[in-house]
């Protein structure tokens, strides 16, 4: 057992403050609640990658919402269940963790997931019975003893050939439902362990086809719910000792979720809602869509002194009162799990979560993020009118127009590739309106992989598998597209820049980089000028042909990420002049214990960011987040899931948002945020922030000063004039550790900050009270 953290010190709150340089976040969907347990003080409601918790001993409720980046031990939550006898919330795992949440306190319980055998270990349920919690997974049936947090002992009911979907217990008989079959053993024989001491309940039959899901006992018989694979098939067999008899008065056509007990009850929760049955086979109440006028789909249901508590796939928590009355309970956070790529303007995100697998579409509608002011929403078919009818799927990319932020242009690969939505109203563009090419090898879809706004207002699609793979939709609504070369018909096109000097830079996955120039002139071709770049030691020196990764920073350099490391284009724009050899990109190289080295090898970069500070955050496909010095020289920092709450180390794709310093990153398991310790800078320091102020005696993070000039000296005084610190910002953003020169914590009192650039001269900016 391992003790995690507290919690409630920790907690994600609904109501954001100013984010610490170096904490993170977690940014899990918030519409598919998998399962809910409560107490009669709060409610737990599980989602994939996180759980919310209301508190209900407050008013209003108060809400807050915890992942594996701030107090669970890990992501995929399998199942929930509140132990009235432990006073504790139990949550299972995907891979056989299991976490018990007590007084505010995460107790991990790794046994299972540690165990050196193959094969799903999936915690499916939890059943309570005496001094003991019974578990059923994927591989056997675990015996916890919470008052110790262990686990006591393992059942092998299917000698581990079978997944155990649910178990439960009747006149001290243990009885454990598979896919297949229900299986019982008494709980006094002292061989249980074994699977040879389990038998067969012939009172349903062996299945080969369709399978049998949860088991529930109650009054004194059995429940297990029986599901096939054609919609609105399942049924609910109720065992006694006289056999088997199907619960319902009715043709029961709804797809089950689960089946529950609710007091003295046993819930069908379904796509419909949920409805009570009484021991006479007979249904009490419908909790369900036609009553309550939503559109619901239980995953769970559950009841407490307070009311009912229903999980929804599609909404998140439901408190019902009655089969009239209902009350939704949402978080904030993006719908779903699905994040592929994404952009940022004036505090504006915009994340696709569409998906490519092996170049090919994976078809589906996860629709667009969209994050302002912490407030979400998503765009999808059922927002977006044109889409509901269209062949229109996986969005791969998106731009915000920085002109115009309510105007958001969105590619995919798809029938229907470019979508341009302005205010909430789509146009959608394809061949037969727009200078878009089907792709050349003759699929009917046409690939748009990467699209882009730049300064001028005027929007960039990479079309991909087309004879002229750069398009331009200019401010004026007129189309164009441009011829790059023979060499850049007819491939695969990914990622695409445009540069501060109107220079749009293009990779692809086995060409190598493009880059082209239309000199001032978007209607005139003829002066416009184009490059290829690629392996060859006069023609680009790549490291490798597959550029994965591109960035232009502040000193007009163009940085290339590919899966074989990564190089540098120094004065990038005098690429389009330059002869054989004189275009080739550099390689940094640094000493390591003797050797001369490039810095991160052949690490597979898949993507690069600058901030404030012109320093590169670099996203790897293996090695997670890594922070180069400006001049790509020094590693500065790396994050990776294991010394840090980084929830994958298989980067997608990297944004700043770059007047918070608040650095997304997006998974291949989610989308987390890391505070950075830079932000673009403020000239004429109209808007300096120093959080946290007071510093409380209990931080021991950072204080940081946010809103200043670019490169600043930044000194810390006191009152008399004293120098305690002094430091030089990243960008617009320093950071102060609370220390003088010498390492020792200031002591109590109010202290002043002062920044100048090395020319001008000191001018305060603010203080900051420190409280001992």
């Amino acid at each position: 057992m391992r003790l995690l953290s507290l919690i409630f010190i920790l907690a994600l709150q609904v109501s954001y403050g100013q984010m610490a340089v170096g904490s993170w976040k977690h940014y899990f969907g918030t519409a598919k609640a998998i399962d809910v347990a409560a107490s009669n003080t709060a409610v737990y409601t599980a989602f994939t990658n996180g759980l919310f918790i209301l508190d209900l001993s407050s008013s209003p409720y108060e809400k807050s919402a915890i992942s594996s980046v701030n107090g669970l031990s890990d992501l995929n939550i399998s199942c929930l269940f509140w132990d009235e006898v432990d006073n504790s919330l139990l949550i299972g795992y995907a891979n056989g963790n299991i976490d018990k949440l007590k007084n505010g306190i995460v107790y991990n319980i790794p046994a299972l997931k540690l165990a050196s055998v193959s094969g799903s270990k999936r915690i499916n349920r939890f059943y309570r019975h005496g001094n003991f919690v019974y578990t059923a997974t994927d591989l056997a049936i675990l015996v916890l003893n919470l008052s110790k947090n262990e686990v006591k002992d393992t059942y092998y009911a299917t000698n581990s050939m079978e997944k155990v979907a649910d178990v439960t217990i009747l006149n001290d008989t243990l009885f454990a439902i598979t896919p297949s079959r229900l299986l019982r053993a008494s709980l006094q024989n002292p061989a249980i362990t074994a699977a040879s001491q389990w038998s067969l309940d012939t009172r349903i039959p062996t299945l080969t086809n369709h399978f049998y899901h949860e088991i529930e006992s109650l009054n004194g018989d059995l429940y297990v719910l029986f599901k096939k694979e054609n919609y609105g098939e399942d049924t609910v067999y109720r065992l006694s000792n006289s056999g088997k008899t199907v619960v319902s008065n009715m043709a029961f056509t709804l797809e089950i979720n689960s089946i529950s007990t609710v007091d003295e009850y046993l819930a069908m929760n379904t796509f419909g809602g949920s409805f009570l049955y009484n021991s006479n086979n007979e249904m009490v109440t419908a909790l369900n869509s036609y009553n309550l006028g939503l559109n619901l789909n239980t995953n769970r249901l559950i009841k407490n002194s307070t009311s009912f508590w229903m999980a929804d796939e599609f909404n998140g928590l439901y408190q019902v009162f009655n089969e009239f009355a209902i009350k939704s309970h949402s978080i904030e956070g993006p719908r779903n799990d699905e994040f592929y790529s994404m952009d940022w303007q004036d505090g504006k995100w915009a994340i696709a979560s569409g998906r490519l697998q092996m170049k090919v579409p994976a078809f589906t509608k996860n629709g667009l993020h969209l994050k302002k002011d912490n407030q979400w929403t998503l765009l999808n078919a059922d927002s977006i009118t044109p889409w509901q009818t269209s062949n229109f799927w996986d969005i791969l990319d998106a731009s915000i127009n920085p002109k115009n932020l309510n105007q958001i242009a969105i590619s995919s690969y798809s029938k229907e590739p470019l979508s341009v939505i302005n205010d909430g109203v789509a146009t959608l563009y394809n061949n037969s309106n727009s200078t878009l090419e089907i792709s050349g090898i003759g699929n009917g879809w046409t690939l748009v992989s990467d699209v882009c706004y730049d300064r001028k207002n005027n929007l960039w699609a990479l079309n991909g598998y087309a004879q002229r793979p750069l398009n331009v939709l200019d401010k004026n609504g007129v189309w164009r597209n441009f011829y790059c070369g023979s060499n850049a018909v007819n491939i695969y096109t990914t990622k695409m820049i445009v540069d501060t000097e109107n220079n749009i830079w293009f990779a692809t996955l086995n060409d190598g980089l493009f880059g082209y120039n239309y000199n001032k002139t978007l209607d005139n071709e003829s002066d416009d000028k184009f490059i290829q770049l690629n392996t060859g030691s006069s023609t680009g020196a790549l490291p490798s042909n597959n550029v994965t990764a591109l960035a232009y920073d502040k000193d007009g350099e163009l940085w290339v990420g590919t899966d074989n490391g990564f190089g540098i284009l120094y004065g990038a724009s005098r690429a389009f002049n330059a002869t054989a050899g004189n275009y080739n990109l550099q390689r940094i190289k640094v000493k390591f214990e003797g050797n001369v080295e490039y810095v991160l090898g052949n690490t597979y970069i898949s993507d690069i960011e600058v901030d404030g500070g012109n320093r590169k955050w670099v996203g790897t496909a293996n090695a997670g987040i890594i922070l180069l010095s400006s001049d790509g020289s020094e590693i500065i920092e790396q994050h990776t899931t294991s010394n840090s709450p980084l929830i994958s180390d298989n980067i997608f794709d990297l944004k700043l948002d770059q007047s918070t310093g608040e650095l997304f990153v997006l998974t291949d398991k989610g989308l987390v945020s890391y505070r950075t310790s830079a932000t673009a800078d403020n000239v004429d320091y109209s808007d300096v922030v120093v959080f946290p102020n007071p510093v409380r005696p209990n931080y021991n993070g950072l204080v940081t000063i946010q809103g200043i000039r670019y490169d600043s000296d930044v000194k810390i005084t006191d009152v008399a004039g004293n120098l305690i610190y002094k430091t030089t910002s990243n960008g617009g953003t320093a950071t102060w550790n609370g220390e003088t020169f010498s390492g020792q914590r200031v002591a109590a009192g109010v202290y002043l900050i002062w920044t100048a650039t090395n020319t001008e001269s000191d001018k305060k900016v603010g203080k900051v009270m420190v409280i001992r």
